[in-house]
């Protein structure tokens, strides 16, 4: 597969389609086993298909694509694994992906998507306790509607972790999330995510979840938000039926308590964000904002205890923070992600940081961060003396040193005399091989990519950027190494 991103909804749509459910190799293992044995029954198997949210979801997709009254919809995965039966279970094997998690260090790919999983759980026991507390009947269907809404977004971690990462840094920053989704992945998620579900023969209510003829548009959420101003007190009533209707739909609870676990989880149960979505559940549920919140950290607590998936620590643990909701938790400093290429440029205007080797020190780690298709990276200093390499990555460091750098070389002399860059493959870098410093071309493959870029440090000095890798640079990677570039020139 290329290394470029998708781009778009029709894009992500084919990337997606195409890739199987990542599920812990344990329980996978274990549910072969079981229909094997012919004294296990399926009563036996729902506590390990309950353990695995995208093996439960793969049965509750199935069994719906084979009902055939569409009416009366399976939304639970015990009662999809009696519909579709030991057989069907069977055939659904090999959509399958198995993951270890038996290693101390995970990827980062897969701690994120456990992390999603955790947090989608938290939502969905949020979701079922107002549920509960509101008497709707409905409280296991919107329990596993709440978790599967997230599907998409758990795939998204899973196999395009960069892509996303971007994403959750913009937002963390404080950009729009559907703006940030938009400029990043050419799609919304949520948007993805009705395609996607629609695809794999989701239960309709899923997609409801997120559609505003079932669910508050925007200006609807603010109204029902505005009924409930005051903690102590009994949210006023509607007299819009639309409203009337919403407030009747289980859905709610969903979206709402969705909202919820994602802001707690990325800011803090101190959000102020918060205090909007626990406005809108109060009105809906007739109760006061504290009972709403009561009930929400509550439910944090069991999820906590039913459902750690490793990914994260359970945002439960963070009310045990004894500042926290005190006038001491504002003098407490939070942490905030800040991307690898905002830290650069902070970086840079340090008086500690100034000069070419701690700045290319700095460019290096950057590049790391930032472009994980780089293999191999060095980073030259060069000034009246010729060329000097400072930094490497991925090179051995004695065939390095066999390389004659300042040997003449049409390349490195142009890219000495003013900024530039270059991105060199295929028969491109065949032929400027010979225009290379002498030796060098030992350290490159005949597939290989390589971008050349150069940086004015001072009045003296320049940098030179070597990036090589034996699969593919995209554009992407280009453009993130033309900004720390430009992050330099500007310094």
């Amino acid at each position: 597969m290329s290394s470029k991103s998708p781009s778009g909804l029709n894009e992500w749509l084919s990337f997606l389609k195409t890739k199987k459910f990542p599920v812990r190799a344990g329980n996978l293992a274990r549910l072969k086993t079981q229909i094997k044995r012919t004294e296990d029954t399926l009563e036996n198997m729902q506590k390990n298909i309950a353990s695995d949210p995208l093996l439960a979801f793969a049965i509750l997709n199935e069994a719906n694509r084979i009902v055939v009254n569409k009416h009366n919809e399976i939304n639970t995965p015990f009662h999809a694994a009696a519909m579709v039966g030991m057989n069907g279970i069977h055939n659904l094997f090999k959509r399958f992906a198995p993951y270890e998690t038996r290693n101390r260090q995970l990827p980062d790919n897969l701690t994120a998507f456990l992390a999603e999983i955790q947090t989608s759980y938290e939502a969905a026991t949020i979701a079922r306790h107002w549920s509960i507390e509101n008497l709707t009947s409905h409280e296991d269907d919107i329990f596993w509607i709440t978790l599967f809404r997230d599907a998409a977004k758990w795939l998204l971690w899973y196999y395009a972790y960069p892509v996303m990462q971007e994403v959750q840094n913009r937002i963390l920053q404080g950009e729009k999330a559907s703006q940030v989704e938009m400029a990043v992945l050419g799609c919304r998620i949520d948007e993805l995510t009705v395609h996607l579900c629609t695809f794999w023969g989701t239960p309709n209510k899923v997609i409801e979840s997120f559609l505003t003829k079932h669910i508050p548009n925007a200006s609807e959420l603010q109204s029902l938000a505005h009924l409930a101003h005051h903690p102590d007190e009994l949210p006023g009533f509607t007299e819009d039926k639309r409203l009337t209707i919403l407030m009747n739909n289980p859905l709610i609870f969903s979206y709402c308590a969705s909202k919820v676990a994602e802001e707690a989880s990325n800011k803090g149960w101190d959000s102020k964000n918060l205090a909007f979505f626990y406005r809108v559940v109060a009105t809906v549920m007739h109760r006061r904002i504290g009972d709403i919140i009561k009930t929400a950290h509550f439910a944090s607590t069991e999820a906590a205890k039913l459902y750690n998936h490793r990914g994260k620590r359970p945002m439960a643990l963070q009310l045990l923070d004894p500042d926290l909701y005190t006038k001491n938790s504002a003098s407490v400093k939070k942490k905030v992600i800040v991307s690898p290429l905002a830290q650069l440029k902070k970086n840079l205007t340090r008086s500690e940081h100034q000069g070419c080797k701690n700045q290319a020190n700095l460019a290096l780690k950057t590049i790391k961060q930032t472009i994980p298709n780089a293999q191999h990276a060095i980073i030259f200093r060069h000034n009246s003396t010729g060329f000097q390499p400072l930094f490497q990555s991925g090179y051995k460091l004695d065939i390095l040193k066999k390389i004659r750098w300042n040997a003449d070389s049409k390349v490195f002399g142009k890219l000495a005399k003013q900024k530039s860059a270059s991105h060199l493959f295929g028969d491109k870098l065949s032929t400027l091989l010979l225009d290379l410093p002498d030796t060098s071309d030992q350290i490159i493959d005949e597939q290989s990519h390589l971008i050349l870029a150069s940086a004015v440090v001072n009045q003296q000095e320049m940098m030179l950027f070597w990036l090589e890798t034996r699969t593919e640079f995209d554009e992407k990677d280009f453009k993130t190494l033309k900004q720390i570039v430009s992050l330099i020139n500007n310094a």
